[in-house]
């Protein structure tokens, strides 16, 4: 039987803040403000993790920004060819907002790396190559460019894209430089080159080993955060739960109590309290010994969650002693699924070790009255079930 979470008895009453209607803005600076998070919402969208990575790629767009500047710069001073730095300019603007689209659109939500990060980086990386190529005798400069586009991605990629991106800046940058040594040896000299590609060859996999090692104290964070939650919930099931029966303890039984009285309380919901008692326990555990005891109370305990409706909460109260909790008992018929329940061990094995074993029970019922303590209605329940023994055992009294 499970045995679902209630919730407090005590209501709040906030106000939902979605039927408070905003304040009007104090001056010009509030209005202002207003807007300018209506602009961040419609350029950013709502969803937090969306957000994110809109802002990330954004970020890493200012870096184009501050590229198509210097392409402007340097054609304007006749370094650069006019029309390599216009195609330049038009691929980068291009590849940015297609980006831009894709998240914000939601489209890349449908991959397995929802922030695109290595495309964006085999992107960026492939722009600064074509940068490298036509920036002359200033294109030792853009080689810092690489190192950076690498950095954005330390944070966001694991070690196989992380290998996958340091491996394409590398080919693709000593290809570039091998080319344009050959085609442009003034501006390319090759002793040059070649020094540059050492740099690029040393500084490229250090970063992805650096990623590669961030992307492990992640794993062994995410690793250690579900080792706390699980011990976490195994720490909440064994303050709940009895470790014997899986039924729930004395506590959280008095906590179910309080939340079904408060309920009752606001919504006249009726119920009734049980208590059940194993008849002849300390028989059983004298002829066949504690282990036999054991088996006996999580046998009954299994058949209890078995025969008893999903809503009824029964708990170890004590010992062979047991409170049930009865939402709702048909009326004029209280003791219909305690009855139940005593109709069902007739035939059932409780103990493996001793397979003719059976077991009866007495059982003092009652109804709550709605105000009345809750020690005051088990206390009614108790006397039943006192007097239920005193009849001879395997009774029920209705009290």
């Amino acid at each position: 039987m499970a045995y679902p979470p209630l919730h407090s008895g005590a209501e709040t009453d906030a106000a939902d803040p979605q039927q408070v209607d905003p304040a009007p803005p104090a001056d010009a600076a509030s209005a202002t403000a207003m807007r300018g998070g209506w602009l961040v919402t419609l350029l950013l969208g709502t969803d937090r993790q969306q957000r994110m990575r809109i802002t990330r790629s954004l970020l890493a767009s200012l870096v184009f920004v501050v590229c198509i500047a210097l392409i402007a710069y340097l054609t304007a001073l006749g370094i650069m060819d006019p029309l390599e730095g216009r195609l330049l300019t038009a691929g980068m603007l291009i590849s940015n907002i297609s980006f831009y689209i894709a998240l914000r659109s939601g489209f890349n939500q449908r991959f397995s790396e929802p922030a695109l990060t290595l495309p964006q980086i085999l992107a960026a990386l492939t722009w600064v190559a074509g940068a490298y190529a036509i920036t002359n005798e200033v294109h030792g400069g853009t080689l810092m460019l690489v190192a950076l586009v690498l950095v954005f991605g330390v944070y966001n990629m694991n070690r196989r894209r992380t290998r996958i991106a340091s491996t394409y800046a590398v080919c693709l940058m000593g290809a570039v430089m091998l080319f344009e040594s050959w085609d442009d040896p003034l501006h390319y000299p090759a002793k040059v080159e070649w020094v540059y590609f050492v740099f690029v060859a040393t500084i490229v996999p250090t970063i992805a080993v650096l990623a590669a090692q961030l992307d492990l104290m992640r794993h062994r964070l995410k690793q250690q955060k579900a080792d706390l939650s699980a011990a976490l919930a195994r720490i909440g099931e064994l303050a709940t739960r009895d470790e014997l029966t899986s039924l729930i303890n004395r506590r959280q039984m008095q906590q179910v109590l309080a939340e079904h009285a408060a309920m009752s309380k606001r919504s006249m919901v009726a119920f009734s309290v049980a208590l059940l008692d194993l008849d002849q326990f300390k028989r059983i555990n004298d002829t066949y010994g504690h282990g036999v005891g054991d088996e006996t109370l999580r046998g009954f305990s299994a058949e209890a969650r078995r025969v008893l409706r999903e809503t009824d909460v029964i708990a170890r109260w004590g010992g062979e002693e047991f409170l049930l909790l009865m939402p709702e008992v048909p009326p004029g018929a209280p003791a219909i699924g305690i009855e139940r329940l005593r109709a069902a061990l007739v035939g059932c094995q409780i103990s493996n070790s001793v397979p003719d074993l059976r077991i009866a029970f007495s059982a003092g019922i009652t109804a709550y009255r709605p105000g009345e303590a809750m020690d005051q209605t088990i206390e009614r329940a108790d006397h039943a079930l006192y007097q239920a023994k005193a009849a001879g055992r395997d009774q029920l009294i209705v009290a």
